[in-house]
């Protein structure tokens, strides 16, 4: 069993067979949670005024599905005192699962959208203020997820759960050259917004806060405009990133 494995068996555990989003703490979050912490003892510990995720040898671990903004007052708290990693995870494949009341599955169908690392960016940018700080790393977690829902009354959804079945891609974000490492390979050193939206595959307000979380690094500079588009220079290597898609 690997390592994700063994965190998603645990989550079912603390479950306590009580089945899908019966669980005051999402099947996402707790999975991830065990997954960065796997001792049970190290979870929702107090620190500077507040109950953190966990507290390991290795610092902080705090799980956000969403909404990354919400998260300030802790980091307030908790980065003076201690390394901090945000788990923040993207669904690279989503299953929709359809059940009834009982929890029997209806349906079962894939879902057309597809997310990445840097469709993560825009949350990302709501934390901008902590990158300088050494103590503050982020880990995007590109994972497969199934996400329940249960039609309601007058036809509504309503979502119960999301639980992750395997950990595809984890992006390790601290340093400026982390952050760099995610230009594609094939970049000149000095490109456009539209040129890097085709390389990497993603629609422009995606890469907008992208080429904004590299400018506040100090990877990238504007350095004039190529006809009416502005154009960006490069100050750090490309390392070779694949991209989305």
């Amino acid at each position: 069993m690997d390592e994700f494995a063994a965190a998603l068996a645990a989550a079912e555990r603390d479950a306590g067979g009580k089945g899908i989003g019966t669980l005051g703490e999402k099947t996402l979050h707790l999975a991830l949670k065990y997954y960065f912490a796997p001792d049970p003892g190290t979870h929702e510990q107090p620190l500077g005024g507040f109950i953190a995720d966990a507290v390991t040898e290795e610092g902080v671990i705090e799980v956000q599905t969403r909404g990354l903004s919400r998260l300030k007052p802790k980091l307030d708290a908790f980065l003076p005192l201690s390394p901090v990693t945000v788990v923040h995870p993207v669904a690279e494949v989503k299953w929709l699962m359809r059940v009834d009341e009982n929890g029997e599955l209806l349906s079962k169908r894939k879902s057309p959208k597809h997310m990445s690392v840097y469709s993560a960016m825009r949350e990302l940018y709501t934390l901008r203020g902590y990158l300088n700080d050494p103590n503050f790393r982020i880990a995007v977690c590109g994972v497969e997820l199934a996400e329940y829902s249960v039609a309601g009354k007058r036809g509504r959804k309503y979502k119960l759960d999301r639980v992750p079945l395997t950990l595809r891609q984890l992006w390790m974000l601290q340093s400026p050259e982390d952050y760099a490492a995610l230009l594609p390979e094939g970049l000149p050193e000095e490109f456009t917004v539209p040129e890097l939206c085709e390389l990497l595959h993603q629609p422009e307000m995606q890469v907008q806060f992208f080429l904004l979380m590299l400018r506040r690094l100090g990877c990238i500079a504007e350095c004039g405009k190529r006809a009416r588009l502005k154009l960006w220079h490069r100050l750090l290597p490309v390392c070779g990133a694949s991209g989305g898609s």
